[in-house]
C-alpha cells in the first residue's frame, strides 16, 4: 500500500479497531465511493482520453442507440405499456443517456410511453450527465436523477453497462485450512482472516468449484445482493448487465489463480489493488454464474446471455454501420469502422464484455440481441 498519507488509507486504520482488520470490500467500498475522497466522487477526469478508461458510449453513438431498439423491443413484448420506465445504473459521462433520449425521439408511441431514471450517487457525474442531456432539450417529465433504484418498477427495463464490475468484492484466498478472507491491517499491510460475514466458509461448496491452495480470487456478494434488489423492484419487464466477466467454470479457472482485481489509471491496468486508494478506478471482472443465480433466487427468468459482439449483431450493429459509412466523408466512415470493431471483435470488447439478460413476466421469445448466439448453457 502506498506509504503516503493518503485519506482513504486513515480511515482504514481508524476503522480497524478492536479487531485488528477491515475487510477487503470494505475499503474498496470506501476508495470508491467515500463522499470526500471516493474515486467516483470527487471531480477528477475519469472518463474519456483524458480520463483513466474509455466505455463503450464514449466510442460511437450506435451502441446508446442499439440498446434504445433493444429496450423498445421488451416494450413492445410486454404490450406496449405506458409508463415504461428505463433505469440506467451509473450513468457515467451520461453519453448512454443522451444517445438513448435522442434514439427514442424518433419512434412517437414508445418516446410518449417512456421515462428515463438514471440511478447515480456520484454529484460530480450526476452533474456532468445533467449538463450533456440538457443540450438535448429534456426536462423532468423524461429524465431524473435519484440515488437509489426505485421502490418499484411497474414495466420497464433496468440497464447497467460496467456496473457491476465496480461493486465492492470480497477477496479471497484458498489455504490449506479452507477459504480465508483478505483484509487490510492497521499498518497498510493485506492479511488473511477467516471468512467474516456476510461470507460463508463454504460459499463455493455445491458450485463444483474447487480451487487449489494458494489460489486468490474475488467474490462479488454486493453484485449478486444488487441483482436481487432489481428483481425485487421490477414488477414486469428485463434486468440487463452489460460488463467484463465469465460464467462461473471459467471465472475460476487454474489460468485465473491471481483473480481479476485490478486499478485503472491513465488507460494503464494497475496490479497492485491497494496502489493509491481512492485516486484510480479499482474493478473486479463479473461472476455471471453467480449473477444469473442471485436474480433466479428473487424471482427473474432467464432471457438470454451472451457476448457483446454477438449481442450487438442481432441487434444489427454492421447493417447499421454499412448504411452510415455510405453518407459520410471517407475519414468519418473510417473512424465509425474502427469504433465498431472495438465494440464487437473477439480481441477487442466484444469476447471480453457479456451481457446478461433476466426478466420477469416476460413473454417467451428470444430478445434480438441473443437471437444469434445465445450462450446461456454457459452459466
Amino acid at each position: 500500500m502506498d506509504d503516503s498519507p493518503n485519506p482513504i488509507v486513515r480511515l482504514l486504520t481508524g476503522l480497524a479497531g478492536e479487531a485488528g482488520f477491515v475487510p477487503f470490500w470494505r475499503g474498496m467500498e470506501l476508495a470508491l465511493y467515500h463522499p470526500e475522497h471516493g474515486y467516483y466522487m470527487t471531480g477528477r477526469q475519469r472518463i474519456g482520453r483524458e480520463g483513466d478508461f474509455v466505455t463503450a458510449p464514449e466510442l460511437t453513438s450506435l451502441f446508446g442507440e442499439l440498446l434504445t431498439l433493444q429496450c423498445i423491443e421488451v416494450w413492445e413484448l410486454l404490450g406496449r405499456p405506458d409508463p415504461f420506465v428505463v433505469v440506467e445504473m451509473g450513468g457515467g459521462s451520461g453519453r448512454l443517456a443522451f444517445d438513448f433520449l435522442a434514439t427514442a425521439r424518433r419512434f412517437a408511441d414508445f418516446f410518449r410511453a417512456f421515462a428515463y431514471r438514471v440511478v447515480e450517487i456520484s454529484p460530480d457525474f450526476r452533474a456532468r450527465q445533467q449538463e450533456l442531456v440538457k443540450s438535448l432539450g429534456f426536462g423532468t417529465e423524461k429524465i431524473t436523477w435519484s440515488e437509489t433504484l426505485p421502490e418499484r418498477i411497474e414495466a420497464g427495463v433496468i440497464l447497467g453497462n460496467e456496473f457491476l464490475d465496480a461493486l465492492p468484492v470480497h477477496w479471497v484466498e484458498m489455504t490449506p485450512h479452507g477459504l480465508m478472507e483478505v483484509a487490510l491491517a492497521p499498518d497498510g499491510q493485506i492479511m488473511l482472516v477467516p471468512p467474516q460475514p456476510p461470507l460463508d466458509s463454504d460459499y463455493f461448496n455445491g458450485f463444483g468449484i474447487n480451487l487449489a491452495s494458494g489460489y486468490r480470487t474475488e467474490i462479488g456478494l454486493a453484485a449478486a445482493s444488487w441483482m436481487e434488489q432489481a428483481a425485487l423492484t421490477l414488477h414486469q419487464g428485463v434486468v440487463l448487465m452489460i460488463d467484463y466477466g465469465w460464467p462461473a467454470s471459467e471465472y475460476y479457472a487454474p489460468i485465473r489463480s491471481h483473480g481479476t482485481l485490478a486499478g485503472h489509471q491513465g488507460h494503464e491496468r494497475v496490479d497492485d489493488p491497494l496502489h493509491c486508494l481512492g485516486a484510480m478506478d479499482l474493478t473486479a471482472h463479473v461472476d455471471f454464474s453467480a449473477m444469473a443465480r442471485a436474480g433466479t433466487r428473487a424471482g427473474l427468468t432467464p432471457v438470454g446471455f451472451t457476448t457483446q459482439g454477438w449481442f450487438l449483431m442481432g441487434l444489427g450493429i454492421l447493417e447499421r454501420l454499412q448504411r452510415l459509412t455510405g453518407k459520410v466523408a471517407p475519414e468519418q466512415a473510417e473512424s465509425l469502422r474502427q469504433a465498431v470493431m472495438r465494440l464487437i471483435l473477439p480481441d477487442a470488447m466484444g469476447e471480453r464484455f457479456k451481457v446478461l439478460a433476466m426478466g420477469k413476466r416476460v413473454p417467451q421469445g428470444s430478445l434480438s440481441g441473443f437471437r444469434l448466439n445465445d450462450q446461456w448453457p454457459r452459466l
